[in-house]
C-alpha cells in the first residue's frame, strides 16, 4: 500500500504574472509524491516538466527527481487531479475566460463556484465523479465545479478537469445559454425542499434523537440535459456514522 501526494511549485515573484488573494502569482503542480506506507520509502515523479522551478530543483537534486513515465502503470491509473490547484485556476478563470477588453474591465467577476443551500455562506467544493460525457464512448474519473454570475444563482456553466490516462490535467467548460434560464445547486435545493412530501420527511427525520445531513449536490450532464443528484444521510444525535437514507434528484433539459 502507498500514499499519493501532490506537491506545488510555488512563487510570489514570478514575472508578468498578477498575484491572487493569496500573494501568489504562480504555482504549479509539478510533482507526485509516492510513499510506501510499510517502508516509508519515497518517490518523486515530475509531472510537469516544463515546469521551470521545478527543472530547477532537479538540476540542484538530479538523483531525486523521476519523471512521471517512470512511475509503475499501476499507480500511474491512479493519480487524480487536486482538488486544491483546480480551486486555484477556477477562482483565476473568474476574470480571464474572457476575451472582450472592455468587458474585462467592466465586469472583473462575471463567474463565480456556486453555492449549495445546506452552506449558503460557502461556495460549492470541486467533486470527482465518475462520468460519461456527452459524445464520448466510456465513462471517465473527472472533477467538476458548477459556475453562477456575481450575486446570482443560476448556473452559467460548470468547468471539469480530466483524470483518466492521456487527457490528465485537459481542464474545459460547459456553457449554457443566457437565453435559458439553467438552474444552479442552490436553487435546484430550494425547488426540493418545497416538495410537501419532501419537507415532511425531513421534519419527521430531525427529530425524536436523529439528524439529517445533506451530501454535495452533483450536476452530471446526460447528452442534452442535466441531472441533479444529492444524498441524504441519516444520523444519530450520539452517534458518528452516518447512514445513507435517499438520494434526491431533478432533471432539467439543456438542449434547443
Amino acid at each position: 500500500m502507498v500514499w499519493i501526494l501532490d506537491c506545488y511549485t510555488i512563487s510570489d515573484h514570478y514575472p508578468y504574472s498578477q498575484r491572487n488573494g493569496d500573494q501568489l502569482n504562480y504555482i504549479r503542480n509539478s510533482v507526485k509524491v509516492v510513499v510506501d506506507t510499510y517502508t516509508g520509502d519515497t518517490d518523486f515523479y515530475v509531472s510537469d516538466p516544463d515546469d521551470p522551478i521545478i527543472k530547477t530543483w532537479a538540476r540542484v537534486f538530479p538523483a531525486m527527481f523521476k519523471p512521471i513515465t517512470a512511475m509503475p502503470p499501476d499507480l500511474h491509473s491512479h493519480i487524480r487531479y487536486p482538488e486544491d490547484f483546480f480551486q486555484v485556476q477556477a477562482d483565476t478563470y473568474r476574470t480571464y475566460h474572457m476575451t472582450d477588453p472592455q468587458v474585462s474591465i467592466t465586469a472583473k467577476i462575471v463567474g463565480i463556484p456556486a453555492r449549495e443551500l445546506r452552506r449558503p455562506d460557502r461556495a460549492e467544493q470541486p467533486y470527482y465523479v465518475i462520468v460519461r460525457l456527452p459524445g464520448q464512448k466510456d465513462a471517465e474519473y473527472m472533477m467538476m465545479l458548477p459556475m453562477t454570475p456575481s450575486g446570482r444563482d443560476n448556473m452559467i456553466a460548470w468547468m471539469a478537469a480530466r483524470c483518466d490516462g492521456a487527457d490528465y490535467g485537459h481542464l474545459f467548460e460547459y456553457s449554457f445559454s443566457k437565453d435559458r434560464l439553467i438552474y444552479g445547486p442552490y436553487q435546484i435545493q430550494a425547488r426540493i425542499n418545497q416538495n410537501p412530501e419532501i419537507s415532511r420527511q425531513l421534519s419527521l427525520w430531525n427529530q425524536m434523537g436523529s439528524k439529517v445531513l445533506l451530501g454535495n449536490l452533483l450536476v452530471i450532464p446526460i447528452q442534452d440535459s442535466l441531472l441533479y443528484v444529492e444524498p441524504l444521510f441519516i444520523r444519530a444525535e450520539n452517534g458518528q456514522l452516518p447512514e445513507l437514507q435517499r438520494v434526491r434528484s431533478r432533471h432539467t433539459a439543456i438542449g434547443s
